[in-house]
C-alpha cells in the first residue's frame, strides 16, 4: 500500500518545525554560560564572539592589553571567556550630544584656523 504523500509532507513539517525551535532556543540561551571544561578561549573564539570587529582591531587591541583575560602559554593566546564577556557588556557607547558635538567641532575649527593664522578675535 502507497503513502499518503500528504502524511509524508506532514511528518517532514513536523520534523522541520522541531528543528527550528531547537536552533531557537540554543540561539536564545544565554550566551554567558561558560562550561568549567572549556574555559579559556581561542583567537577564533574571539572573533566569531564580537562578529563586528575586524580581526586587525582585536590582534591591536589584545597585544596593547586593552582586553581583559589574556593568557600566554608560549606563542599561545588564550582568552578567559567569562572575562571578556563581561569586558564586551561593559564597552557600551555613550550616546551623543548634538549640543557637545557643536562646541567640540567649534574648538577644533577654531584650532585649526589659530594654526593657519586666520583667525583674528
Amino acid at each position: 500500500m502507497i503513502d499518503n504523500p500528504f502524511a509524508v509532507i506532514d511528518r517532514r513539517i513536523n520534523r522541520l518545525e522541531s528543528l527550528l525551535l531547537e536552533i531557537k532556543e540554543i540561539i536564545h540561551s544565554p550566551a554567558s554560560v561558560v562550561n568549567d571544561a572549556d574555559i579559556y578561549g581561542d583567537f577564533l573564539w574571539l572573533r566569531n564572539t564580537c562578529p563586528g570587529i575586524p580581526a586587525s582591531t582585536l590582534r591591536i587591541k589584545s597585544a596593547a592589553g586593552e582586553i581583559p583575560g589574556v593568557v600566554k602559554f608560549g606563542k599561545r593566546v588564550l582568552y578567559e571567556k567569562a572575562l571578556v564577556l563581561n569586558w564586551l557588556r561593559s564597552q557600551t557607547k555613550q550616546p551623543s550630544n548634538a549640543a557637545l558635538i557643536d562646541q567640540q567641532a567649534e574648538e577644533q575649527f577654531n584650532r585649526q584656523l589659530g594654526k593657519r593664522g586666520g583667525a583674528r578675535v
